[in-house]
């Protein structure tokens, strides 16, 4: 089975479709780096399923689909397709060619194929699983996955030996076997704790619904007296509330007569109120104009001097600006001086410039005609020079080569003369080693022989190992199973003591005295506590008693009255005595009939003690215990007996039938030897439990034992396949040098024949290389004396260039001084000129503003003589105001002392009115307070029981009498506590639901057990097929190795688990001559042999269908690359092998060679190459 074809189009650089066609053997392929190879070994991996885009070197998964390129846009889709010629029947389908295929859109969404037909990735992983052509198995090394496959924690390594070994298939079977197994172990306990919360919530309804019932008839009662006392409270208020509205009817008459003689009064005081608030608004009048006036006042006055302030600064302004105009005035005269001036200096130095300017123009001519020559006479120079160098560098090229060649003759002289010494040692040696290759021989025939008797003794012993684990596994299941066994029975024992220390199920007054001995003593217990029954007799005798196993037991009647008188005195609840004593004089028995379904009497089997024997007698001396009712009814022998079956079925001798559910929690008898017996079992399963782990104890002491064996003879192994190996290695090397001495004989003659003829061409060429130097020392000397002319040329046109320059530059710097004097004169002159005529502005400006202000005191003087005639006119008005003002206050004075005679008069009045309104008011409070009184009866009634209060009703009791009553009944209502209404449909609920996951329990304890055996079938297949296979690749790793290095050891180890499923792998290399060292000490050349040489001890067990090498081969140097060619062609034969590499020797190897390259940036291209008429 191999990959016969990969089609590519739209994956990574891969725009176009393109087409790889494979065969059987090495195919290789090449091309620059950044090209594209290893996005061929990308698209392999991700057809066959891979989902991790970082493996694929993607950001994300939508990566791999061609992104553009120059001229080329992206692609929205792309596509793979691999051929898979199964020629031997490796993958379960009756096609001799498969086709897988995948594509895969930009939203990142995938489709596969199988044979072009649509498929899930799930049934691709199916297809190639334990094939090793999965995704994740172990035919694609990377050359970054060495330093993975060596690391000391490498999980990588652990994935390769488990899909050699073939176990994938069942780890995924176990997998799904533990997820199953811990989710039925999750439902059991999440089932057991409701099974255990269902049990306690149907033995609490059990309890509600009795509660219920007594509830329920007490409310009914309490119903009764509480209409009764309704109607007798209504009648009574009513009675009081007659009288009380008559006296109200009374004083409404006085009331309204008070009322009209108080009203005359009022009508005065209302116009009196009246006139007294006209006067107070014309007051109020009055005072805001005379406000007014003062805030006008004071404006006029504030304006007054704001304005003698402003014609102040005025006057100030027009001082300051007249001052400012003769300053200005005296400084336009300086500044026109100034301007004169400067105008004489420029006149003075315009003759200046032109004369300079004169006599700089000639000279900078002349300066320029020297700079041209000296030039030319620079690249001259330059030229010879130059030409010089060349001359001298060839001469010194051809020296260096005479040199060179003479010095190579020698060193090939010298080569010849070792090559001939070396020829006769080889020769000498050649029969030395024929001698140690037949002492090799007959040492290896002897440990293969010890090596087989330790493999025999170590296979033994780990079988035995292999046996001890598994029944560790059992071991530990049976006392996980027996401790949740013992938990599941302490959490019984705890519930039945509860019910015996709460005495759950007896009436509140058997409770009270079972709880309290000292106050009622006397008493023995009950019925229920002292009939000890069998659990399977339970639910007959609860039947036959019914309420009597509730009754207590006393010594005699005298104790039994004292404990009623008590009971009723401290009115403790119901409750039922049996004086033991006087029941002694009751007991009769008779002979009990035999046949077929007579289990027996109660009194035999009621497991009563021998002094309650007469209790038994009287309570169930006349019961028989069946099998079946129906079928016992039918015997005529049993007529006069009382008869009960195992169900609870009862018939008794007064035709009364009845029958009682089973009910273990509820029932009254028996509890105290169920808790016996439940702790009977829990010391039995503890006694089974501690010897399991002593068992247990026992056999991790003898795993140990055994592993320590079994470590013991893996070293006697592993010591004696190392002394194999070394002995082979040594046959392998021996062998090697005797075939490498005869390579090297023959190559040593061709090198021989090789320097001889190289020595005579470089003679030769010596002879060539003489005359040539002697010709090129001639040309040297004339080009030196020419480039000595040049330079001496040169000097005297520097010198005259350099005169002229100095004289060029002196008037340069003259001129230059006689143009910044005059620019400066011409800046200044500009400036004070720019100046007079900013004074001539201001000039016009301060006018101006003058006349302004001017006109401004002409205005504020006309408004300060405006001002002041105003003032004069409102203080005038302000003091005739104020005397209307005062005359008007007087008579409102008058005024308010008549109204405050009237209201006294009024209020004297009110106060005797209010007297007989506050009379009135509490007959009114009286008769609304019981009419509240019966609202509140009649609302009550209402709210609790739906109905009116009864108008006519006929009760005999009084009101304190029906008060006690309902008091007591609602006393005993509270006792009972909350009650649930739908108590009744909850316990039928509970109940069903009870059932129902006992059940599903069952269903699930069966499960478990089921998928525990499964699971060691699992482990001891898959543990066996591991350890097989892990033993021989670690013989074909330990060959390979020696045989890449050419001695050395190495090997593979279990460590850690005892386990080899749960054990990690340690590699153990040590290349010839050197110590024993970690991995990580070895050189990237060394990490690299020695993982390919575990690659291919795995390939050597269990062939994989393809192989890609991923420039594995990067480290190796040409000596190792050679070996490892040999190899990869051993391996050839049962292995496709696909190899990305850039070394030219490993190109050799290939059948097929491909080459990847990128003649347009990003886009990649195939080219593929024959060898022996196949492509």
């Amino acid at each position: 089975m191999y990959i016969s074809e990969l089609n590519l189009h739209g994956f990574k650089s891969f725009a176009k479709k393109e087409k790889l066609k494979f065969g059987e053997g090495v195919t290789v392929i090449v091309g620059p780096n950044g090209c594209g190879k290893t996005n061929i070994v990308d698209a392999i991996r991700w057809v066959l399923g891979e989902q991790k885009y970082s493996v694929l070197r993607s950001g994300k998964m939508g990566d791999v689909i061609f992104n553009g390129a120059d001229g080329l846009k992206p692609l929205s889709v792309c596509e793979a397709t691999l051929t898979v010629h199964n020629n031997r029947g490796k993958l379960p389908l009756e096609y001799n060619d498969i086709e897988i295929g995948r594509r895969i859109y930009r939203d990142g969404e995938s489709e596969y194929f199988i044979n072009r037909t649509p498929c899930r990735l799930k049934d691709i992983h199916d297809l190639f699983v334990d094939t090793g052509m999965g995704s994740d198995a172990y035919s694609v090394i990377e050359l970054k996955m060495i330093e993975q496959i060596l690391s000391e924690t490498a999980d990588d390594r652990k994935r390769m030996f488990e899909e050699a070994a073939g176990i994938n298939k069942y780890k995924q079977q176990r997998r799904s076997a533990m997820r199953k197994f811990e989710a039925v172990c999750q439902d059991l306990e999440r089932v057991s704790d409701i099974v255990q919360e269902v049990e306690q919530k149907v033995h609490s309804l059990n309890l509600q619904l009795k509660r219920f019932k007594r509830h329920e008839k007490l409310t009914e009662e309490l119903k009764e007296r509480e209409l009764a006392l309704a109607f007798i409270r209504v009648h009574e208020f009513e009675a009081e509330i007659y009288p009380l509205r008559r006296r109200v009817v009374e004083f409404t008459h006085l009331k309204d007569e008070k009322a009209s003689y108080t009203s005359v009064h009022e009508k005065e005081l209302e116009c009196l109120r009246s006139l007294y608030g006209e006067q107070q608004k014309e007051l109020t009048g009055l005072q805001s104009a005379l406000r007014e006036l003062e805030e006008s006042r004071e404006t006029v006055r504030n304006n007054v001097l704001v304005w003698s302030e402003q014609d102040k600064a005025s006057e100030a302004n027009i001082e300051r600006l007249n001052r400012e105009e003769a300053s200005n005035e005296d400084k336009k005269v300086q500044l026109n001086q100034q301007v004169s001036e400067y105008d004489q200096e420029i006149t003075a130095l315009s003759p200046q410039l032109e004369n300079q300017l004169s006599a700089y123009k000639p000279k900078k001519s002349e300066f320029d005609a020297v700079q041209e020559r000296y030039k030319t006479a620079q690249e001259e120079l330059e030229s010879a020079q130059t030409a010089r160098w060349d001359a001298q560098r060839k001469m010194a090229d051809d020296r260096s080569l005479l040199d060179r060649t003479s010095s190579l003759i020698e060193e090939k002289q010298n080569a010849l003369s070792r090559l001939e010494e070396k020829i006769a040692e080889i020769d000498s040696n050649q029969e030395e080693t024929g001698n140690e290759q037949k002492e090799l021989e007959s040492q290896k025939a002897k440990l293969e022989k010890a090596k087989g008797e330790i493999q025999s003794g170590f296979a033994r012993v780990r079988d035995s190992l292999n046996q001890s684990l598994e029944k560790r596994s059992e071991l530990s299941m049976e006392i996980h199973h027996g401790k949740s066994k013992l938990e599941s029975l302490q959490s019984q024992v705890g519930f039945y003591t509860e019910l015996v220390e709460q005495k759950e199920g007896y009436p509140e007054g058997v409770r009270t005295v079972l709880d309290n001995p000292r106050e009622f003593a006397g008493i023995l217990g009950t019925v229920g506590e002292l009939f000890q029954v069998e659990e399977k007799l339970e639910t007959a005798f609860q039947s036959a008693l019914g309420d009597w196993a509730k009754c207590l037991v006393a010594e005699n009647r005298a104790s039994a009255l004292k404990v009623l008188k008590s009971a009723r005195e401290r009115k403790t609840g119901n409750l039922s005595i049996l004086p033991l004593k006087e029941f002694t004089q009751l007991a009769s028995t008779q002979k009990a009939p035999t046949g077929n379904g007579i289990i027996g009497t109660g009194a035999e089997l009621c497991g009563a003690d021998k002094k309650y024997q007469s209790l038994a007698d009287v309570l169930v001396g006349n019961l028989l215990i069946v099998e079946d009712l129906n079928g016992a009814l039918k015997n005529n022998d049993l007529n006069g007996w009382d008869i009960v079956d195992l169900n609870g079925a009862y018939s008794g001798k007064n035709l009364i039938l009845k029958h009682r559910n089973k009910n273990g929690d509820g029932s009254l008898l028996g509890r105290q030897k169920k808790i016996e017996s439940l702790k009977d079992a829990m010391e039995t399963l503890s006694a089974v439990i501690e010897g399991q782990e002593k068992e247990l104890s026992e056999l991790i002491g003898e795993i140990e034992s055994q592993s320590g064996r079994a470590k013991s003879l893996g070293d006697e192994l592993e010591k004696s396949s190392c002394e194999l190996n070394e002995v082979e290695t040594a046959l392998i090397r021996n062998h090697y040098r005797q075939s490498q001495a005869l390579e090297s004989l023959k190559t040593l003659n061709q090198e021989v024949q090789e320097t001889a003829k190289n020595i005579d061409d470089l003679q030769a060429s010596v002879k060539k290389l003489e005359p040539g130097l002697a010709k090129g020392e001639a040309v040297i000397t004339k080009l030196k004396a020419e480039a000595e002319k040049t330079s001496e040329a040169l000097v005297k046109v520097q010198v005259e260039r350099d005169t002229f320059q100095q004289a060029v530059q002196e008037l340069r710097i003259e001129l230059l001084n006689l143009e910044n004097k005059r620019d400066n004169l011409n800046f200044q002159k500009r400036v004070a000129q720019e100046t007079i005529q900013e004074l001539e502005e201001r000039k016009a400006a301060i006018i101006q503003e003058v006349s302004g202000l001017m006109e401004k005191r002409e205005s504020l003087a006309g408004q300060i003589v405006e001002g002041e005639k105003e003032l004069r006119t409102i203080t005038g008005q302000s003091t005739k105001d104020r005397s209307i003002l005062d005359l008007k206050r007087d008579t409102s004075n008058d005024t308010y002392q008549s109204m405050e005679k009237i209201q006294e008069q009024i209020r004297s009045e009110q106060q005797s009115r209010e007297a007989l309104l506050e009379e009135l008011k509490a007959n009114e409070l009286k008769i609304a307070e019981m009419e509240q009184r019966i609202n509140i009866i009649r609302e009550r009634i209402r709210d609790r029981y739906e109905m009116e209060v009864p108008t006519d009703l006929v009760v005999d009791e009084e009101a304190d009498d029906l008060e006690l009553r309902i008091e007591r009944i609602q006393r005993s209502i509270e006792s009972i506590g909350p009650i649930n209404m739908a108590v009744q449909q909850e316990y039928e609920d509970e109940q069903a639901r009870l059932q129902t996951l006992i059940e599903q329990r069952d269903d699930l304890i069966a499960s478990e057990d089921n998928l525990r055996e499964t699971i060691q079938k699992i482990d001891k297949v898959a543990r066996k097929k591991f350890q097989e296979t892990f033993d021989q690749i670690k013989l074909n790793f330990g060959k390979l190795f020696e045989m890449f290095f050419e001695g050395g050891t190495a090997s593979l180890t279990l460590i850690g688990d005892p386990d080899p499923l749960e054990a990690d792998i340690a590699i153990h290399a040590q290349p010839p001559g050197k110590k024993n060292q970690s991995l990580r000490m070895l050189s990237a050349g060394e990490k690299s042999l020695t993982a390919i040489a575990l690659l291919f001890a795995i390939y050597q067990y269990k062939p994989s269908p393809y192989c890609i090498l991923d420039e594995v081969d990067a480290p190796l140097d040409d000596v190792n690359i050679q070996k490892f060619k040999r190899v990869l062609n051993t391996f050839a034969e049962d292995t496709q092998f696909i190899v990305v590499t850039h070394n030219k020797l490993t190109m050799e190897a290939a059948d097929y060679l491909y080459g990847v390259t990128m003649e347009q940036k990003g886009v990649s291209k195939l080219v593929s190459v024959k060898f022996n008429g196949r492509i």
